[in-house]
């Protein structure tokens, strides 16, 4: 998996547990691709304050998902919907799958 795709996920399972200045470092690099020094100039931090909460950041939401593994669950889920899609002849199953997908992408925030 694409290790930005990764993130992205994580972040939207877990991100609100990361402290409020965790949650801005890890959205201006992950999301908005800021330099750890653009991250710096905008939150009027240090550039390796920046680095440093945004690696913080990442260790809490890899270490969240190893306990809980949602991600994973997230995947599966969405491997065996596609599976399903594929595999239906059924328009009302093949548009059930979809939402399913549709929703594990969005990290079940619909």
């Amino acid at each position: 998996m694409d290790d930005i795709f990764r993130k992205s996920i994580l972040y939207d399972l877990y991100g609100g547990l990361l402290s409020k200045k965790q949650k801005t470092v890890y959205e201006y690099h992950v999301t908005d691709d800021l330099s750890f020094s653009e991250i710096g100039e905008e939150l009027k931090i240090s550039r390796q304050a920046a680095y440093d909460l945004y690696k913080l950041a990442d260790k809490k939401l890899k270490d969240i998902d190893s306990k809980l593994k949602l991600s994973v669950r997230f995947r599966d889920i969405e491997k065996l919907a596609s599976e399903i899609k594929h595999k239906a002849t059924d328009k009302a199953i093949i548009d059930l799958s979809n939402k399913i997908i549709n929703s594990v992408l969005k990290g079940g925030n619909n």
